[in-house]
């Protein structure tokens, strides 16, 4: 009995791992986000499709502990002392287009015959930009400006943060939805306040501390704070569980709340561990995506996921013009469309609370499908003319990040920006080489020097 319950898990484990390898090579060589062919692996694999996975017990589990890693590193990277520094037009742009998006989809939602609550949920989950998406795609098709390009990865980080705390209110709302005593709705406000509260004096005050001092004694490995910095986040992860809230709300807060000379170590070490469970979420995802129930509610689907798309692309539109971009409003509406992993997190927590549970997957799913392809296709061929003005750019988002380094995909956009646009300027241009000199030198010195002579 137990070698064939190993050996279930071995297969199921195996299957999807090569699934979502073969399918992410190929959507690679059409040149479209490997996210897409992940889910696609899913969809095959899954019960809806194939049916050849025999416990998604097993990849759901791991796909849970994919999304408390990738929340966590998420917060790793992201210093919140640096995102005061964030411009007004960044602000203007993720309130804008969360709005629209928002409102519309929720209005739409109640028209096409989805309850309140069913609606407001379909909203969430197609309103955040998929971060890693995005800028895998503007690193493709080098589509938009050094201004723009800075604004929207930005932007997009906002939309984390607010994705981050609309998981904080879902468990409210569908609470609300099913008549909660008010006392208990106040109760469960309390509970959040305090999660964040408690989060916040542990990993401001305690946390680096506590990590700096064992780490000490590993000078050589360093693993006891690589180890004690993750066992931080799920410790917070299942706090913020038997709270009542995503698991993902606590492993986020954590990360972000990480901070000192360790924080960029721990993000290394647990991006590859990271990178596979990751993978595995989508798959997950996939499995759950059940094709042939659009038939039965096709009406309601069609209308979310079109609205999801236009009002998306005209939220992103206005806050562009809003914000100053009027001559890119439309690249950057286009560049905003992907969604992804906040996508599902999000429909995860609603199927987990009961609500919707019958459309949030195939709207995650169909909305991540078409958004990326679609975004993806439509910049394509549209690349950045100004070199020097996307080493900028980059130089500026590298602040927001802060002192932890950048993350994964800077560095790819770095590297191809080295390879591509700021080496043909270079050849070109004296007055190109002297402007990166400059800019070698800006805001954080030892960052941008670095990083400089690597390029060069």
């Amino acid at each position: 009995m137990a070698a064939s319950a190993d050996f279930t898990f071995l297969f199921d484990l195996g299957l999807a791992v090569f699934a979502a390898l073969g399918f992410s090579y190929l959507f690679s060589k059409i040149k479209q986000p490997v996210v897409v062919g992940q889910l696609v692996a899913g969809i095959i694999i899954g019960p809806f499709g194939l049916g050849l996975i025999q416990n998604l017990n097993t990849i759901d589990l791991l796909a849970s502990l994919g999304i408390i890693l990738l929340l966590f590193t998420v917060g790793l990277e992201l210093d919140p002392l640096e995102i005061r520094k964030i411009g007004p037009d960044s602000f203007i742009l993720a309130i804008v287009e969360l709005t629209v998006t928002f409102v519309l989809v929720t209005l739409v939602g109640i028209a096409v015959g989805l309850s309140q609550i069913e609606a407001i949920f379909a909203a969430a989950v197609v309103a955040t930009t998929s971060t890693a998406i995005m800028s895998k795609i503007l690193l493709e098709t080098k589509s938009l400006r050094a201004k723009e390009s800075h604004t929207v990865v930005t932007a997009s980080i906002i939309e984390d943060f607010a994705t981050v705390f609309m998981l904080l209110l879902l468990p409210g709302l569908a609470a609300a939805s099913n008549q909660v005593p008010p006392l208990d709705l106040a109760f469960l406000v309390l509970k959040g306040a305090f999660l964040v509260g408690v989060i916040f004096v542990f990993g401001w005050r305690i946390a680096p501390y506590l990590i700096d001092r064992m780490s000490r004694g590993d000078q050589e490995y360093k693993e006891t704070a690589f180890l004690l910095a993750l066992s931080f986040g799920f410790a917070f992860a299942i706090f913020s569980s038997y709270l009542g809230f995503s698991p993902a709300v606590g492993a986020f807060l954590m990360g972000l709340m990480i901070r000192g000379r360790q924080a960029q170590f721990v993000k290394e070490k647990v991006g590859p561990i990271k990178d596979l469970f990751v993978v595995l979420f989508f798959v997950s995802m996939g499995t759950l995506i059940n094709i042939g129930a659009l038939l039965t509610v096709t009406l309601p689907i069609i209308a979310v996921l079109a609205v999801a798309i236009f009002g998306k692309f005209l939220g992103c539109w206005t806050g562009a013009r809003l914000s100053g971009a009027r001559d890119e409003a439309a690249t950057v509406g286009l560049s905003m469309l992907p969604r992804g992993e906040f996508s599902f997190i999000v429909a995860q927590e609603g199927t987990g609370l009961g609500v919707a549970a019958q459309i949030l997957y195939p709207v995650a799913g169909l909305v991540t499908l078409i958004s990326s392809i679609l975004s993806s296709k439509a910049l394509r061929g549209k690349k950045v003319e100004d070199p020097a003005g996307c080493w900028t750019a980059l130089c500026r988002i590298g602040t927001l990040l802060g002192p932890r380094g950048s993350s994964h995909w800077l560095v790819q956009c770095t590297k191809s920006c080295a390879n591509q646009s700021i080496a043909n300027g270079l050849d070109r241009s004296p007055h190109y080489r002297s402007r990166l000199l400059g800019l070698g030198t800006m805001d954080h010195p030892n960052r941008s020097r670095t990083t400089f002579r690597a390029l060069l």
